[in-house]
């Protein structure tokens, strides 16, 4: 057994604690598309994620990732200009995350078993770096969340996942143009009378493709090399438009 299952099947084991066997329910998901590919020209995806169950039964899906450093600085007015203030880094944030249910989250499950399951944006295990005042923590949280959401990288509603004949459903899951490359988890709950019964989690990667891929590598294999042709181009580009201008 592979280490990638052996950690799910170890989460599954954790979540399913205390379940009655009787309420177990398979569960089958599936993704239009296994990656998002990042182009020149790229302007979002959608994805479509489809399954089936054995039986009615609520579904929540979350979409979480990649985890990286935040950093949320408050802005402050000095001397009538606006500058970068107060501070905390959460080391270990996700980029985006989006939810999608069968129904609204507290019709589904209490908020105790949907913090458990980190399932919402005011769920998500966003520990800052210490020594930080918790009700500091508090407010930049609330502000990194926001300006997720206006980047449109966080949902700021809960997405609508559809069933038909009880059995099959399916929702979107959307990729702005500004989607963070990464490894992305998608991960699929199945509630019945407000306990979780079955989940399944898939791997969704987002990777960059073509020239801007190429260009994208070796700013990072060379990146002195990618600043000197940067300086070079863009010192080239200036001449040759004092140039035009000096024949005009």
């Amino acid at each position: 057994m592979g280490a990638r299952a052996l950690l799910k099947l170890v989460a599954a084991a954790t979540l399913y604690a205390g379940a009655p066997p009787a309420l177990a329910q398979s569960l089958v998901v599936d993704l239009s598309h296994r990656e998002v590919e990042i182009s020149t020209g790229f302007i979002g995806a959608k994805l479509l994620l489809f399954g089936a169950t054995e039986g009615a039964a609520d579904i929540v899906v979350t979409v979480t990732g990649p985890r990286r450093e935040e950093v949320v600085r408050r802005k402050e007015r000095v001397a009538g200009i606006w500058v970068n203030g107060a501070s905390i880094t959460f080391p270990d944030a996700p980029a985006y995350y989006r939810v999608a249910a069968s129904r609204p989250l507290f019709e589904i499950a209490d908020e105790k078993d949907l913090r458990r399951l980190r399932i919402g944006s005011e769920s998500l295990a966003l520990e800052a770096r210490l020594p930080v005042d918790s009700n500091a923590v508090a407010e930049f949280r609330r502000a990194f969340i926001r300006n997720k959401q206006q980047l449109d990288l966080y949902g700021s509603e809960t997405g609508h996942i559809s069933i038909n004949s009880g059995r099959l459903f399916r929702t979107s899951i959307l990729f702005p143009a500004n989607v963070p490359t990464g490894e992305y988890q998608v991960a699929v709950f199945l509630f019945k009378q407000g306990r979780l019964v079955s989940l399944e989690t898939t791997p969704l990667q987002v990777r960059k493709v073509g020239l801007e891929a190429q260009i994208f590598s070796f700013a990072n294999e060379y990146p002195p090399w990618y600043g000197a042709i940067a300086i070079a181009l863009a010192l080239l580009a200036g001449w040759l438009a004092g140039a035009v201008f000096r024949r005009n």
